[in-house]
């Protein structure tokens, strides 16, 4: 379960973005689901999934500036530490591609688009496999189940750092670990992944990848944004898969980024890729 410290963190993250949003949590088949709201109910919908050890709040400060276009509908993930239901669904069936279409089908949208970061890009892909009726676009950060990440890489610069902080609290190693994989981090982010990292118990179980086939039934555009230092979802692989995928409106390589990118370098793509 989410610690009551983890929550109190989330809280904060949410109150610095100094915005006004409305929360709701709404009942699906699969367990209870937190979502914050933000922007104009004019605009366009926009249902963001973060990655996995994170929420909602985090993945909203990523990509804040999109409520220049959208209302964001930043969910979060069941079975993460979040306000949602502690409830590891299964990844090798359709559970995460349903559950966001009900969520989705709550609100009634007659057109969206779908944005993930990291793992968020699982369940939006296990959607579209679904039902991609009434979806505009989607683009997806980081995009977790296309191809491995670097075994050794992981191993060194992040699996290594984290249990060393886990055994010994020594927050260099923190730090070394989440400077692996962000290219800028706050305070109140190295705090909630101290608490995570601690104080949770965080999902190991392997992502099963796309296979090419079951990407090319994808019909709506997709646009991918990779970066050139992630040794979770290194981009020269994810271009490669992603050869011959008719769908594909953009892929974006990052040159300097890593696994999580800066706001500001994601302003500065997404102003390109929605004016």
């Amino acid at each position: 379960m989410t610690s009551e410290r983890i929550i109190s963190i989330y809280n904060k993250k949410l109150a610095s973005l100094n915005t006004s949003f409305r929360e709701k949590k709404i009942e699906t088949t699969f367990g209870k689901t937190n979502i914050l709201i933000f922007g104009d109910d004019k605009k366009l919908p926009l249902f963001l999934i973060h990655g996995l050890n994170s929420a909602a709040p985090f993945a909203f400060d990523t990509v804040y500036f999109l409520t220049n276009k959208y209302q964001i509908f930043a969910i979060d993930l069941l079975g993460e530490p979040n306000k949602s239901d502690f409830v590891r669904l299964n990844k090798k069936d359709n559970s995460y591609g349903k559950w966001l279409l009900e969520i989705i089908h709550h609100f009634k949208a007659d057109s969206y688009t779908l944005c993930g970061i990291s793992f968020g890009s699982f369940p939006i892909l296990k959607s579209l496999l679904i039902n991609d009726i009434k979806v505009k676009e989607a683009f997806l950060i980081s995009p977790a189940a296309f191809i491995h990440g670097s075994l050794w890489k992981t191993i060194f610069k992040f699996i290594i750092p984290l249990k060393k902080f886990q055994n010994t609290k020594n927050e260099i190693y923190l730090n070394n670990c989440l400077s692996s994989i962000y290219d800028e981090f706050d305070g109140l982010t190295l705090r909630y992944q101290k608490e995570v990292f601690t104080n949770f118990k965080m999902d190991f179980s392997p992502t099963p990848n796309f296979t090419k086939s079951e990407l090319k039934k994808i019909k709506i555009p997709i646009t991918i944004i990779a970066s050139q230092n992630d040794f979770f979802v290194p981009f020269k692989k994810l271009k490669n898969k992603c050869s011959n995928l008719s769908n594909l409106k953009h892929f974006i390589t990052l040159e300097s980024s890593k696994h999580i990118p800066s706001k500001k370098t994601l302003e500065k793509i997404f102003n390109k890729l929605t004016s």
